[in-house]
């Protein structure tokens, strides 16, 4: 018969389990380069003809898009926009062009394109936070 372990054993463990999730997949910020101009730019046409009728580009740059955004991840934005937009009729994009609008969302908020696409996938998505500081240089070990 297997031996258990004791349940204090396992919550013991947890935060180096955490640790090591953490240092095996590191999170990228936006100010990393995660969109392309060419992303951004598709975002920017789409934005004039699904979004611009409710509401302008203003509205979701600088301290109020900040205030609700900065610290969350990606995926969240993307799961949000995906359910709720556009008002007239929430989730009819196609993936794709609810990350060229994030891609559009990101460069009025000045955070820098880079040189690879950003990908239409809640997962990957999920690995990159909204911030105004890039992430930490990798340690040597």
């Amino acid at each position: 018969m297997p031996r258990r372990l004791p349940p204090r054993l396992l919550l013991g463990a947890l935060p180096l389990l955490l640790v090591t999730v953490a240092a095996v997949a590191p999170q990228r910020t936006t100010m990393d380069g995660v969109y392309t101009a060419a992303q951004a730019a598709a975002g920017r046409d789409l934005f004039a003809s699904a979004c611009q009728s409710c509401h302008t580009p203003t509205v979701h740059a600088g301290p109020p898009f900040k205030a609700k955004w900065y610290g969350r991840d990606l995926g969240e934005l993307f799961g949000y926009l995906r359910a709720e937009m556009p008002k007239s009729d929430p989730g009819s994009l196609s993936d794709e062009e609810y990350v060229q609008s994030i891609a559009y969302l990101l460069r009025i908020n000045g955070m820098p394109a880079g040189a690879t696409a950003l990908a239409a996938d809640s997962a990957a998505l999920a690995t990159i936070r909204l911030d105004s500081l890039r992430s930490p240089a990798p340690r040597s070990r």
